[in-house]
């Protein structure tokens, strides 16, 4: 990078008789004629961040070729020492475009390096691939298709149309059904990384900002990689926050088609996503939201025979309410109860008291004006989305997996509409970022003790679950899966625990 600030320019294509002009471009940002000329010239974006004009870029493509060469510099790198290589792409300075394929490639190799008979649903589908997928017939696959998108059960097919897709690629087209979990892997990481790069242009400091830090890392820590062993749902999720965060920017048709694909991810998004299409396409005012996120803890918005009864009319529904329903809403202490002989830390995730904290956090926001007169645009929309699927969590507890799931997305939504909040006020220069009401700052530091506890329980999940292959050589898994340890398994055989 050339010395000194680099000068940031406008231009602007204008049609004439003589064909397509380009105005002289003018200085937005003066640099006192420092800026190198081998260096592109930069727009500010409407997030106050700089970027290469996309005309610009077709221009210098030495570049490009630089991004690529790093690359694969770096995935060779990768395939040596995963963690390295994954704290040299985080701390360097590359651009968002190699964050973002070194960061989709290092999913990839993680999710190779699973112990897949541990993993919950995920130990499922892939065994499905072997015992199902290897050697169907063309047609067989296709009536099975028929069946997932007629809502028809089948016991032997992973019963959502991505997975039915990605089996059946995996397994038969490509015979290879051990790629199944690296496969879902790309694909996750790929879409989570985009839309953290899209949220994330700078990451507050710990000692400055220490309320938005412990936000900024419980968002990136709700479902971080090792969320992609459930293969469908938060694979869809982070579709669908990528899509939002794209098609609001842009308007373009492919992150529209994005926004809408998570039903075919997972079923459940014909409900979990009706929130964020509302709010995305729909003029809702936001003290209507405000409201509607209020009555949601103290009334019935949705009634559950209703519910029940439409889900029942298909095979798949029925399946759903047999496995989901509940006859009533579970409190803090009965799950406290519940998980009494578990570690402590597994009982307080599963509390709901960190849900209790969002609610509070969002209510802060709300109550000190923040989002009713200060958000703008896409933080307006996202925290938006995240109060109306808080409302469907709410309204569906009877169904305590669309109850949970939608929970999690409206933390998420709420969480993300902050981060991007607290960037642009402090970006802008505003000391402090945020300035809340006397009477509010309890509530809010009480909702970020609520929510340090969580992290021992990360922490424990990610050393009973990261492969001890992930520090070097995760190739020695693929030749040999009997060899796959984890992390808590190695420092156990290490320190004779």
């Amino acid at each position: 990078m050339p010395k000194g600030p680099i000068r940031l320019y406008f231009k602007e294509r204008v049609l004439s008789n003589k064909g397509p002009r380009t105005i002289k471009p003018f200085p937005l940002i003066s640099d006192g004629g420092r800026s190198d000329p081998r260096w592109p010239p930069i727009a500010a974006t409407s997030r106050g961040c700089p970027k290469i004009l996309k005309n610009e870029s077709r221009r210098y493509p030495r570049m490009r070729v630089a991004t690529a060469r790093h690359i694969v510099l770096t995935s060779v790198i990768m395939l040596l020492t995963p963690l390295l290589a994954l704290i040299y792409i985080l701390r360097g300075r590359k651009g968002k475009t190699f964050k973002r394929w070194m960061l989709t490639i290092f999913a990839g190799i993680y999710a190779s390096t699973f112990n897949i008979e541990s993993i919950g649903d995920g130990t499922r589908h892939w065994g499905r691939v072997y015992e199902y997928y290897v050697g169907l017939p063309f047609s067989q696959w296709l009536t099975d298709l028929g069946d997932i998108i007629t809502f028809k059960s089948n016991e032997n097919v992973n019963d959502d149309v991505f997975i039915h897709v990605l089996s059946y690629f995996s397994g038969e087209i490509l015979s290879v059904p051990g790629l199944f979990f690296v496969f879902v892997g790309l694909i996750y990481g790929y879409f989570f990384s985009g839309a953290m790069l899209k949220i994330f242009d700078t990451f507050p400091s710990w000692r400055k900002h220490t309320g938005v830090f412990i936000l900024a890392v419980y968002f990136i820590a709700i479902l971080n990689l090792q969320s992609m062993n459930t293969v469908r749902t938060w694979t869809g999720f982070w579709i669908l926050m990528y899509g939002v965060l794209q098609y609001y920017d842009t308007r373009r048709w492919k992150y529209l088609i994005l926004v809408f694909i998570p039903p075919l991810i997972h079923v459940g998004y014909f409900a979990m996503a009706l929130p964020i299409w509302a709010v995305l396409f729909l003029p809702i005012k936001r003290y209507w939201l405000v409201v509607l996120f209020g009555l949601s803890f103290s009334t019935t918005l949705i009634n559950p025979q209703a519910v029940i009864s439409n889900l029942e009319q298909t095979e798949v529904g029925q399946e759903k309410v047999q496995g989901y329903f509940v006859e009533e809403e579970s409190g803090i202490e009965d799950v406290f109860s519940l998980y009494r002989t578990k570690r402590w830390y597994l009982a307080y995730q599963k509390s709901g008291l960190l849900s209790w904290a969002l609610v509070g956090i969002a209510l802060v926001f709300i109550l000190n004006g923040d989002y009713l007169r200060r958000m703008q645009g896409l933080e307006a929309t996202l925290f938006g989305m995240g109060l109306l699927s808080k409302v469907l969590s709410n309204s569906t507890w009877f169904l305590f997996a669309l109850s949970n799931r939608s929970g999690i997305i409206a933390n998420l939504f709420i969480l993300a509409a902050i981060i991007l909040y607290w960037q642009r006020r402090h970006l802008s220069g505003k000391r402090p970022a945020f300035q809340f009401l006397a009477a509010l700052r309890p509530l809010w530091m009480a909702c970020l003790l609520l929510i340090l506890p969580v992290f021992v329980y990360y922490l424990s999940n990610t050393l009973e679950y990261l492969s001890a292959f992930i520090l070097a050589l995760p190739m020695v898994t693929w030749l040999d899966e009997s060899l796959r340890i984890s992390l808590r398994e190695l420092l156990g055989q290490l320190l004779g625990i």
